[in-house]
């Protein structure tokens, strides 16, 4: 993350800007100072021929020492400036603003400073067109430069979004403007703030929040909360399966040992010897086991990386050369390997040491393995009704030797929590990354506006770019974003929870439920006829106009989505059904009544091309042909805007981009929205690989841990079993006794696991709540697969392990004194 943010952004700490040669010069004596660099602010040109009517400028830029190597300057063709004659232009000088340059092209510009009512703006102040009324700019020249082009970069990520000037970048010369881009490097990242508070108060100035975020110096409480509470839970869980599965082998086989020691004390073993021989044992199977994990470890999380390496970087977005390299975390490694060594020993050291503990006659003969007494293995008449004989040995087995039982009911109990968690983990991770990060459907757009209509007709060159090869899926509309719209609706229709989360956020009385209404900024959508006719399709909507009206009925899109106070928060607007939704449309907002709505549906669906609420607002949709009828615009005075789902976004694109150069269309309208936010749909896909990863991982944590603790249990009682096929028991009736010992099993596994699973889903839940506010829900669906789970495991697991003892001789079993 690190990495990708100086790519993007660039390697510096905090930005200053309009500074002088002279506090440069300060700067670079500053021994606070670790490294600085420069962009001499040289002036704006009109750039001729632009079609981006709000960014008419280029925008002169002359590089320091440093500067290319430390800022996000990445060459697509040709080479860097190596003078201050030479200069590189952006790539978006030709896909936005129109128009197009070749190496070798000289410029004669003209330069100067942007001024409005005696202010010099700069490239955060957008462009101040004269259309939109109010304050105007004009051009002071200052200047005049010949300049030879002799590359294309990518556009910067120091161009601000609203920047008018498209940023050309030539080699500073010692000559021009004394306004310089100051980027600063100190050599304690956390003292930036003060250090700019302190040296640059008048002048307007930037931290780099996430450079400093991610190398930990800045704390963004909500994230990091959510950060350490989920890692917190994530790896108690892997190590309290790990501890348990690493116990569970060792402590399983005490009744075998117990009479290996009674024996080695018969012959002169001290206790001191044996257990050195038993710590021996868990150190020589250490040096074995723990650097294999570490290397599994390792190579799992390698491969894995390589794999979703194209996502991660498409965090931020492609094209800057970021490398996701394998970094191995000593301190990692380090408590890996002393955690799983500690256990090993714990784990072989208290079995070893309660076996010490006995005589060694006892030992020998085990007398202390089983103490029973007639009333605690005691059985009710209802299992021997249902299992018979054999269900009633199963259960007087189950009670007379409870250490046996309990570690296999304990392995099945931490599998039900293992798995249950992270299902709970991955659902809330999802839901959270889901709702936060809005996917729209489309790839890419295209703006058609009304004065196109001279050119080209919309309907052909719509149903051109819809058949474009890789285009699967195409819609068009318009939405009214421009227009500031509110609806009035009735108090008693809202969902209760979104009103106290608006009083309590936006003031006590910003729902006044005494009022019985509420008015609600919303946005009108008109969506093409037939998506719309397929949308309503999908949601099973049936469309009618009210009687009492002659406007079509909408579908309203019933979610709202806020950020407040470093959290999201999602709702439901509404808790009633269409039919008993009352809206009325206000022509002003301070109107006595308005237009009543007919509303056909409420969804939080969106068909292609419509976005879905934002911010506190409803998204009303249309058919394309109400527009007349819903907003009394005609459907060719409007800027209609068609979408495109693609298989590849960039290959498509620039077939989009030949086929309307072909027709002589502008391209500057055609947009590739994927590209904008691959980050965000990269971050779901990530968090759906890590969280499946993690599952898998739990999952055969947990079954390992079960299939271990079973076969070895069965192991140990064959003498048992070959006793009671002595004296009679028949194959059906062993089963019979396995089937109850599998269902105890289960069922007391099931018991335990399940509400402590809920308790970890409800930490889960606490953590998540710190970034995202959701209701505690539980996904059921875990549950039922765990339960299933369970006993097949189980069973499958018994019936492996009986397979491998079924063809033994009752009276060789018998004889054999190591089993």
């Amino acid at each position: 993350m690190v990495d990708m943010v100086i790519a993007q952004d660039g390697d510096w700490h905090g930005a200053v800007f309009d500074v002088s040669r002279e506090q440069i010069n300060d700067l670079l004596e500053d021994k606070e100072v670790k490294s600085l660099i420069w962009l001499q602010k040289v002036g704006y040109a009109w750039l001729k021929g632009s079609q981006n009517e709000y960014k008419p400028y280029l925008f002169v830029g002359a590089m320091g020492k440093g500067f290319k190597e430390s800022m996000p300057v990445y060459l697509i063709e040709g080479r860097m400036p190596e003078n201050g004659s030479e200069i590189i232009l952006p790539k978006h000088v030709e896909t936005n603003g129109g128009v197009k340059f070749e190496i070798g092209d000289t410029l004669s510009l003209s330069i100067g400073d942007r001024i409005s009512d005696g202010f010099k703006l700069n490239q955060n102040n957008a462009y101040l067109h004269e259309k939109d009324g109010g304050e105007t700019e004009e051009l002071i020249i200052r200047e005049q430069r010949t300049f030879n082009v002799v590359g294309f970069y990518e556009r910067p990520g120091f161009e601000p979004y609203i920047a008018p000037g498209y940023t050309a970048l030539t080699v500073e010369n010692g000559s021009g403007a004394d306004d310089y881009d100051a980027y600063i490097k100190l050599e304690k990242m956390g003292n930036i703030t003060g250090f700019m508070d302190e040296k640059f108060q008048e002048h307007a100035r930037r931290i780099n929040d996430d450079l400093l975020e991610f190398s930990g110096v800045i704390d963004n409480g909500s994230f990091r909360a959510v950060l350490y509470g989920l890692a917190g839970i994530l790896i108690a869980l892997i190590m309290f399966g790990s501890i348990l599965l690493i116990y569970n082998a060792f402590s399983i086989s005490v009744s075998e040992r117990t009479k290996q020691f009674g024996l080695l004390a018969s012959i002169g073993a001290t206790r001191r010897q044996m257990l050195k021989s038993v710590l021996f044992e868990a150190c020589f199977l250490s040096l074995i086991g723990i650097p294999f994990g570490l290397l599994a470890g390792v190579l799992g999380i390698g491969i894995t990386l390589k794999l979703t390496e194209d996502l991660f970087v498409s965090f931020l977005n492609v094209g800057y050369g970021v490398v996701l390299d394998l970094d191995v975390s000593l301190a990692a490694v380090v408590v890996a390997v002393v955690v799983g060594f500690v256990t090993v020993l714990i784990s072989a050291y208290l079995p070893a040491r309660r076996a010490l503990k006995i005589s060694p006659i006892d030992a020998i003969r085990q007398t202390n393995d089983i103490k029973i007494k007639a009333k605690k293995v005691k059985t009710s008449k209802l299992t021997y009704k249902l299992f018979g004989f054999e269900g009633m040995i199963a259960s007087k087995n189950f009670k007379r030797n409870r250490k046996k039982y309990r570690t296999t009911v304990v392995s099945l109990f931490m599998s039900v929590v293992l798995f249950i968690s992270a299902s709970s983990f991955c659902a809330y991770l999802t839901e959270a990354s889901n709702s936060v990060i809005s996917d729209s459907g489309y790839d890419i757009i295209y703006t058609f506006t009304p004065d196109m209509r001279e050119k080209y007709s919309f309907d052909k060159l719509y149903e051109e770019l819809a058949k474009v090869n890789g285009v699967i899926d195409s819609s068009y509309g318009y939405t009214n974003y421009g227009v500031i719209e509110y609806a009035r609706i009735s108090t008693e229709s809202l969902n209760r929870e979104y009103v106290d989360f608006c009083n309590k956020i936006f003031g006590e009385n910003h729902i006044d439920m005494d009022l019985g209404h509420y008015d609600i900024p919303i946005v009108i959508s008109f969506i093409d006829d037939a998506t719309y006719e397929e949308y309503l399709k999908q949601n099973s909507i049936v469309s009618e106009k009210n009687s009492n009206s002659d406007i079509p009925g909408a579908v309203l899109v019933d979610f709202v989505k806020i950020y407040v106070e470093d959290k999201f928060y999602t709702f439901n607007v509404f808790d009633k059904k269409a039919e008993d939704i009352v809206i009325e449309k206000l022509g002003d907002r301070e109107a006595v009544d308005g237009q009543k709505l007919n509303i056909i549906a409420v969804t939080d669906n969106t068909p292609l091309g419509v976005y879905g609420n934002s911010s506190n607002r409803l998204t009303l949709i249309y058919p394309f042909s109400a527009i007349s009828e819903v907003s009394g615009e005609e459907n060719s005075d409007v800027d209609v805007v068609m979408y495109f789902k693609t298989k590849d976004h960039r290959v498509v694109f620039d077939r989009l981009y030949r086929a309307l150069e072909d027709k002589k269309l502008s391209t500057v309208n055609l947009f590739d929205y994927a590209e904008s936010k691959e980050a965000s749909r990269a971050v779901v896909t990530v968090v759906n690989v890590f969280s499946y990863g993690f599952i898998i991982l739990i999952s055969l944590i947990a079954l390992a841990n079960v299939f271990n603790t079973i076969s070895t249990n069965i192991s140990l009682r064959r003498r048992e079993f070959a006793m009671l096929k002595s004296i009679g028991m028949t194959q059906k009736g062993f089963n019979k006794m396995m089937n109850y010992e599998c269902l105890l099993y289960g069922i007391k596994g099931l018991m335990y696991g399940i509400p402590v699973s809920i308790g970890v889903t409800y930490l889960i839940y606490r953590s998540i709540i710190e970034g995202w506010e959701a209701k505690f829900f539980i996904p059921w669906y875990s549950i039922v697969i765990t339960v299933g789970s369970v006993f097949i495991v189980v069973f499958s697991t018994m019936l492996y392990s009986m397979s491998k003892i079924k063809k033994d001789n009752p009276i060789d079993a018998l004889r054999n004194e190591n089993l």
